[in-house]
């Protein structure tokens, strides 16, 4: 088979779904691994436990895409997939880098070793007549990556500032429905009408235009492909039950993620952005202030929640969430007051709900006309680890359910100044009896 591997930060999912699609209207049998699932001729297996599966399992789902007459292979190669050894018995022929930013430090301790797990896909590009490598050299790394392997095998050069790149967007307009591209490419001149929605979007259709480019597509075919794809699930993933309100779930879990999401949405005319995310437990702890600097920066609202705990305390997370600006989950209660919102410096409010249901239902209640919801870091995923449990929640499902009730929530109180919260002052005590969940009961009550 033909095996595409993509490695980035940012974009991954979301480029493997569009190089896929390129491919199949190559009319070529193409198998797909990553984030969102693993897709085999007639198999989708969704709940996956890694985007890069191990080595043993990848050899499995090749071995019977090829028995099933696969002849493409589109996958998601991340740092930690590349530093374990999941990719080293698999034959790349195009490595992709989409971008590198902050993500998986407590991984891989630092940037470097980050970058060089990444940089091990780029490796393997020796033969000059069989291998490709695709770069976005609007990020800084670019050059890091190219120069990895043989640098006498094709390179593939996109951006969207970079007019030295191979592919480049000549004109572009963005729109809450659609977005239109004209793009320059070695082949010519080719306009794109696609579906996918915001400014972070366009980098993932260049690059699979790159990959077009790299292996010799046709125009037309990377056109159809790339116009074929409605969306990918969790990600820029609007929520319409027609209120007059944007609702939008993303996966966005890194800083740079979320800043580029949130640009993303304001670009598109949002009057207010209201926000709802949440740091996972037993990663990364030094984004989490970071994210939520971001968040307050761009959001008139945040809500910040709960995301994935896992094992580790709920009121940790909280409190490296809002170190960035000096404080703790305790002075968060001591100073929100009655309403249990904080004013920041900036004039935006700020909102801790260990529930992120509750988060979910209140951040929607609490819109009005032209405002956007927010809701990320999880995306398509359907549950959170929390000690040793294991509990089914879906933001879409959410969000969707809170649209759906926003009557009874306002006439439950929720909204404004989110007066159902009022009664939690009671349990104020201490931060940590505020977080307990027995105390949320008559919140989960209301939300029924």
């Amino acid at each position: 088979m033909s095996v595409v591997g993509v490695t980035g930060t940012n974009g991954k999912t979301t480029t493997t779904h569009l190089v896929r699609a390129i491919y199949e209207a190559m009319a070529m049998k193409t198998g797909m691994l990553g984030t969102v699932g693993y897709h085999v001729l007639g198999d989708i297996q969704l709940d996956v436990p890694n985007t890069t599966p191990d080595a043993v399992t990848v050899q499995k789902l090749m071995a019977k895409m090829v028995l099933n007459g696969t002849e493409a292979l589109v996958m998601e190669a991340s740092s930690h997939g590349l530093a374990l050894g999941r990719c080293d018995a698999i034959d790349f022929d195009v490595a992709v880098f989409t971008n590198l930013t902050r993500d998986h430090y407590d991984f891989h301790g630092t940037e470097e070793d980050y970058r060089d797990s990444k940089g091990k896909l780029f490796s393997r590009m020796v033969d000059p007549n069989r291998h490709c490598k695709v770069a976005n050299i609007d990020d800084p790394h670019a050059s890091f990556f190219i120069s990895r392997g043989n640098k006498g095998v094709p390179v593939v050069t996109y951006a969207m500032h970079n007019r030295n790149a191979d592919v480049y967007p000549l004109t572009f307009e963005l729109s809450l429905l659609k977005t239109e591209l004209l793009i320059l490419t070695p082949k010519g001149i080719l306009e794109i009408s696609t579906r996918l929605i915001g400014r972070h979007n366009i980098y993932n259709v260049l690059a699979a235009v790159a990959v077009g480019v790299g292996v010799d597509a046709m125009l037309e075919d990377i056109k159809r492909g790339i116009e074929a794809v409605d969306g990918v699930s969790g990600r820029f993933e609007l929520v319409n039950e027609n209120q007059n309100f944007g609702v939008i779930v993303d996966f966005a879990h890194t800083p740079d993620a979320l800043s580029r999401l949130l640009d993303a949405v304001r670009e598109l005319g949002a009057r207010r952005i209201i926000t709802v995310f949440g740091c996972a437990g037993e990663s990364d702890k030094g984004k989490r202030s970071i994210m939520t600097k971001i968040a307050t920066e761009r959001s008139e609202v945040v809500f910040l929640t709960s995301d994935n705990p896992k094992t580790e305390n709920t009121l940790n997370i909280f409190n490296d969430m809002l170190a960035g600006f000096g404080l703790t989950v305790q002075d968060y209660v001591r100073h929100s007051g009655k309403e249990l919102f904080m004013c920041l410096p900036n004039g935006h409010k700020l909102f801790v709900h260990h529930l992120r249901k509750v988060a979910v239902h209140a951040a929607i209640a609490m819109a009005e006309e032209g405002d956007a919801v927010v809701v990320a870091g999880r995306g398509h995923e359907t549950y959170q680890l929390d000690g040793d449990k294991k509990i089914y929640i879906d933001d879409r499902e959410e969000c969707r359910e809170a649209l759906r009730h926003l009557d009874r929530l306002h006439q439950a109180g929720l909204g404004k100044k989110i007066p159902i919260m009022e009664s939690m002052i009671s349990f104020s005590k201490s931060a940590e009896a505020w977080l307990s969940p027995n105390n949320s009961n008559h919140l989960s009550h209301i939300l029924h």
